[in-house]
């Protein structure tokens, strides 16, 4: 789970706790093209919400919102 892409294909990872509760605010914020661009190569907005990510546990990703280490239990 909690893991966005933006409209430029940028990732964003957060907790759960800071995971945007529904996919239109989350696309609001986060899937603009006007906002965060388009992706790359004139691909468009590549706005996807709930995005496949590898295992937190594994790496060192922090939650884009608050800054948590993301671990096993944000997955």
């Amino acid at each position: 789970m909690p893991r966005i892409y933006t409209s430029c294909s940028d990732p964003e990872d957060f907790c759960k706790r800071c995971f945007p509760k529904s996919e239109a605010a989350a696309e609001k914020k986060y899937g603009n093209v006007a906002i965060t661009g388009e992706g790359p190569d004139g691909r468009g907005n590549c706005f996807d919400y709930n995005s496949v990510h590898p295992p937190y546990e594994e790496c060192d990703y922090n939650c884009t919102s608050c800054g948590k280490r993301l671990t096993e239990n944000d997955n």
